[in-house]
């Protein structure tokens, strides 16, 4: 439980992201009892007074007590001194500063906060927004300027994704099950398919996206992320320091080899832009160098405007010797594990066995088992939250992770050729389903 005393700022504090995410985020756990520390919440924003008591009615009330609101400028230091008045009654107090602002706005807000937070003594912690950068030297630039005020147990970078149930029980079904962890290997692992696609388009974020596209908003973090929660060695402590060291390790020994970039049809007139060679969708093979995996192809898969919304990782298992196919006179299925995020959170296990047809040597049939992850959090932002307040950094990237993840994919940043174009509502796009065949193998969604 969160018993110490502390105070939430969230910057950005009536824009979507806090409307929709953190403020609902905040009410359940206050509610469950989880934030008996939290003294006070300041949303800070340029918004109207009037916006920001349209998100506090909504509140469970004994949050809505503790909500206060500063009308707010991130690039305007007098804003930071009207702040400071608020923080000077806060004496002792932990402050946890969130930044939910425009990714143009970070270097302002952390210049101008590093500076007001001379003057007081308080505990901080600061948790910064995806994109953490636009590309490997704008991210260093970043760091260091974080490292110019707060220290790396301060600083918390957010990839919302590492707080979703599943991504979590793949660590846990590793490295608490024998039977796993003994399999997880390039002796029993053909390859791995990590797929993160939507049924929506650029929809209301055109210019922002725009300038990002699928490599910056989705390969970068969220797709580099759960493949290194799924090659990631064991640690040789279970704790944040040694996880995280483990999760770098995996990052700085892969590499993309294959890259194809595709833009769905309409998207122009979506984004609101006459010209433009942003990806809406991308398919990658990656490896990692490492002993564990040499050899085993990631395959990695994002897009928008899709036919359903589906994120999940797959192991797909190798396949038996042909000499037992021949005697069974068929291929059997390659067995599976599945780790589904989306739209549900789910571990499924596909395997053979033999049909009730009373032959012994009879063809087998593919048979799987589900089971459905129990969840006490309704949100990925509630566990993130939650470990924040409790200093737990484990889910969160450490600055020389966030390098390395864009290490990888620097190559494919503003790259010049022109995306190719796929109808709205495909379940996978052409060149990406020609892209596995030509591989041997085929997309398990």
């Amino acid at each position: 439980m969160a018993d110490k005393p502390f105070s939430l700022f969230i910057f950005g504090g009536t824009g979507d992201l806090a409307k929709k995410k953190l403020f609902p985020s905040l009410s359940r756990l206050y509610q469950k009892g989880y934030l008996k520390g939290l003294d006070r919440v300041y949303s800070l924003a340029r918004s109207k007074k009037e916006d920001w008591e349209q998100v506090v009615c909504q509140l469970d009330a004994g949050l809505g007590k503790l909500c206060n609101f500063i009308p707010f400028d991130a690039k305007d230091w007098s804003s930071y001194v009207e702040l400071g008045k608020a923080i000077e009654k806060l004496k002792g107090q932990e402050l946890i500063f969130f930044l939910s602002l425009s990714p143009y706005l970070f270097e302002d807000a952390i210049r101008n906060l590093g500076r007001l937070l001379r003057d007081y003594t308080n505990p901080r912690k600061i948790v910064v927004e995806k994109p953490f950068g636009f590309d490997l030297k704008s991210a260093k630039k970043l760091n260091d300027l974080l490292y110019r005020y707060f220290i790396e147990e301060e600083i918390y970078r957010i990839d919302h994704f590492l707080g979703k149930d599943t991504v979590q029980n793949i660590f846990s079904l590793r490295f608490s099950n024998a039977i796993f962890e003994g399999i997880w290997n390039r002796n029993f692992i053909d390859h791995v398919q990590i797929v993160a696609l939507e049924k929506i388009g650029v929809e209301g974020r055109g210019e922002f996206y725009d300038k990002v596209g699928a490599v910056r908003d989705m390969l970068q973090n969220h797709m580099l992320q759960m493949l290194a929660f799924t090659a990631m060695e064991p640690p040789a402590q279970m704790s944040e320091k040694f996880i995280r060291d483990e999760k770098v390790k995996v990052l700085k020994n892969t590499h993309v080899q294959k890259l194809i970039r595709g833009r769905y049809e309409g998207y122009l007139q979506d984004a609101g832009v006459e010209r433009s060679r942003t990806e809406t969708f991308l398919c990658a093979k990656v490896f990692v160098e490492n002993f564990r995996w040499h050899g085993v192809p990631f395959y990695l898969m994002t897009g928008k405007a899709l036919a359903e919304k589906l994120t999940q990782i797959t192991l797909v298992f190798k396949e038996m010797p042909q000499s037992f196919t021949r005697l069974l006179d068929c291929k059997p299925y390659q067995n599976r594990i599945s780790f589904q995020m989306a739209p549900e959170s789910k571990l499924r296990i596909a395997f053979e066995l033999r049909p009730p047809t009373g032959r012994f040597l009879a063809c087998p049939v593919e048979t799987s088992m589900e089971y459905l992850f129990p969840t006490e959090f309704e949100e990925a932002y509630e566990v993130l939250l939650l470990d924040l307040v409790e200093g737990d950094q484990s889910l969160f990237i450490r600055g020389d992770e966030i390098e390395a993840l864009w290490e990888i994919v620097q190559p494919y940043i503003d790259v010049s050729d022109e995306p190719f174009i796929y109808q709205k509502g495909v379940k996978v796009p052409p060149p990406a389903v020609d892209f596995l065949e030509r591989e041997g193998r085929s997309w398990v969604l």
